[in-house]
């Protein structure tokens, strides 16, 4: 009775949706007003969280518990606030699916739903309406799981992926680890609530940072509105629209630097929201979790947003770095001039490295070290940090580069073992170009002397005619 009623609600829905589409921008503006995933616009809430660790005191207070801001260009933190505190992370759980299903799928695969996937989420969380047996593409499907934030679109295109709910979730893992995320577990691609189901806000931005470097999901993540049309089963397009409100220019809480974003909500989590902005040539990542009302994490987004655009900027402190040039030691000598015809160096390092800094920042609180190894490999030969006041914000290898002089490359700092092997091929080569010398000499001598000697014979029985 249950499936019969929720199919008549399904093929309900599908009319809903067309509908919509035909009442045109006024859905936007109602649309922004009431998003499915907020639990609450309350404004002016407390936080609750006790005590706070916060990394910059100056920036604006909050009221979301954990939070974080990443330069998404270098990865450096500019903000934290209990930022590797475990915390529910919701529906944004849907921006590592659609990293690790965009890494794995193509757009014109076809993703049919089982039973599972339709009847497996909780019936009053954020779906399409989508039906057992129904079939869309997995382009349609990523924007039904961004866009729309639907929770059987994210089963069905786990189980194509995945095989099963928790293969997928072995996968999310897996990704995270690679990411460097160390407070993260997913058992699940939607995010609906799991007490062993967690991320940190840390993480978060780093699963962000990586989505946001592939351009399918930047190109669907920024669309405002979709349409899916008629399928095997529904015979009526879907209309999707972005519950992200900072993206609307009609929407109170639109903040025009953003790029993009994922909302989420549960009771358990509170409202999460994880999003990414750009301004004044720089690109930043903001994630809020277990916050108090979704125009919390809006307006505490934006006012981050806003402190760390205005008071911060990039440098660029190798630019006119040359480690050429830099006072090498006798220990860099020794051990990479072995039996070499040349003692000119050769070297680089990464001189557009960007570091994020204070605006305001005095000429001497960025520094250099110089370190320079035992041994190398691919031609890397040292290091060059980058430092904050005594803290590391940046690095770049040193790299050996051979040099051409008169057509000849000249190469440093071979191995010892390559120094010999070569040494003795060099050595096998001029013994035997000797010996082939000699020989030579020595068969040109013999034809020279038989020549020789056959002309006398000749020249002496030639006299004996007269």
């Amino acid at each position: 009775m249950n499936k019969l009623l929720y199919k008549l609600g399904a093929v309900f829905v599908c009319g809903i949706l067309s509908l919509s589409f035909m009442i045109g921008t006024s859905s936007i503006t109602a649309f922004c007003t009431e998003p499915t995933e907020a639990a609450s616009d309350q404004t002016e809430a407390a936080s609750t969280e006790v005590p706070a660790d916060i990394s910059d005191p100056s920036a604006p207070s909050i009221v979301a518990n954990s939070a974080i801001v990443m330069d998404a260009r270098t990865g450096i933190i500019l903000y934290g606030k209990n930022e590797h505190r475990h915390c529910y992370p919701a529906s944004i759980t849907k921006v590592m699916t659609c990293l690790v299903a965009m890494e794995q799928v193509d757009l014109t695969d076809i993703i049919t739903f089982s039973e599972d996937a339709i009847w497996g989420i909780e019936r009053d969380s954020n779906h399409i309406a989508l039906d057992v047996g129904e079939q869309i593409t997995a382009e349609q499907c990523f924007y039904a799981i961004l866009l729309q934030s639907a929770n059987e679109a994210s089963w069905g295109m786990a189980e194509h992926v995945g095989g099963s709910i928790e293969g997928f979730a072995d996968m999310m893992n897996a990704r995270a680890e690679a990411l460097g995320c160390q407070d993260t577990h997913f058992t699940n691609p939607h995010g609906l609530h799991d007490d062993n189901h967690y991320t940190s806000a840390y993480d978060m931005a780093l699963i962000m940072q990586a989505a946001i470097q592939n351009p399918l999901f930047c190109s669907i993540d920024k669309t405002l509105y979709y349409q899916i049309p008629p399928t095997n089963i529904c015979e009526e397009p879907r209309d999707l629209w972005h519950q992200l409100r900072m993206i609307y220019p009609t929407s109170p809480y639109y903040y025009e630097p953003t790029l993009g974003g994922k909302t989420g909500y549960t009771d358990q989590a509170q409202n999460t929201l994880v999003t990414y902005a750009e301004k004044n040539g720089m690109e930043l990542i903001c994630v809020m979790l277990d916050c108090d009302g979704a125009a919390n994490c809006y307006k505490d987004s934006a006012a981050l947003y806003d402190y760390y655009f205005n008071n911060y900027t990039y440098a660029y402190p190798l630019e006119n770095f040359n480690p050429n040039t830099t006072n090498h030691s006798d220990f860099i000598l020794k051990n990479f001039y072995q039996g070499l015809d040349h003692d000119t160096l050769n070297l680089s390092v990464n001189n557009d490295l960007a570091v994020i800094v204070p605006r305001d920042m005095p000429s001497d609180a960025l520094t250099t070290e110089t370190t320079y190894y035992a041994t190398f490999e691919n031609n890397v030969v040292g290091n060059v940090s980058v430092l904050y006041n005594g803290s590391l914000v940046g690095s770049s290898d040193i790299l050996y580069n051979d040099m051409i002089i008169n057509d000849e490359v000249l190469r440093w700092g071979l191995p010892p073992e390559e120094q010999k092997k070569r040494f003795n091929i060099t050595l096998m080569i001029a013994i035997a170009g000797i010996t082939l010398t000699i020989l030579s000499l020595f068969i040109v001598s013999r034809i020279k002397n038989r020549r020789y000697r056959y002309l006398k014979r000749r020249s002496r029985s030639s006299s004996l005619h007269f």
